[in-house]
């Protein structure tokens, strides 16, 4: 439970500093999904418990919402998606290295922005949104997932570490096979 508060609490200053440097810098579609590279770490590393990391994606989802004023429960929902596919892809990808984890943090935030995209469209109508206005942010994509995959590697060194300091990650077993408790 630590484990995925540090997410909530890292994933939510990451959002804040990435929200605050835009501002200051005057920046407004090259800005990286933090979020994504924070639930490709949590569905790729540690124990990968599921409902833990469930959690931290739908609560980093509100707060995104929050941040950036979209409709409440949108951000979540994709989020949430989002990690469900990157724990069900864990199974089955090996992780190592940082191209491999800027590649996943690329599938993350590309699977992110089409759950966002197929909610909003799905929902255009009672969130009046007007679905040509939705369309031209596809161009826009492609920036936001360089960006992302520029911060992926960082990032999840920063959550690595972190996890090191604490003493968060899970100890491997003992060769002998014995059972610490």
């Amino acid at each position: 439970m630590l484990r995925a508060f540090t997410y909530l609490i890292v994933g939510w200053l990451l959002v804040a500093a990435t929200g605050g440097l835009a501002e200051v810098l005057g920046l407004t579609i090259v800005l990286p999904a933090t979020s994504a590279v924070v639930i490709a770490h949590a569905a790729f590393t540690g124990e990968r418990e599921l409902i833990p990391g469930l959690a931290v994606a739908v609560s980093l989802g509100y707060i995104e919402d929050l941040h950036q004023g979209a409709p409440v429960g949108v951000l979540s929902l994709s989020l949430a998606v989002a990690f469900l596919m990157l724990h069900w892809a864990a199974g089955r990808i090996a992780v190592r290295g940082w191209p491999m984890r800027a590649l996943v943090s690329l599938m993350a935030v590309a699977l992110i922005d089409a759950a966002t995209l197929a909610i909003l469209l799905a929902l255009a109508e009672p969130l009046s949104v007007r679905t040509e206005a939705l369309l031209p942010m596809l161009i826009g994509l492609r920036w936001h997932a360089l960006a992302t995959v520029l911060v992926a590697p960082p990032v999840w060194a920063l959550l690595s570490r972190l996890f090191d300091l604490f003493r968060l990650e899970p100890r491997p077993p003992s060769d002998l096979h014995l059972d610490p408790r």
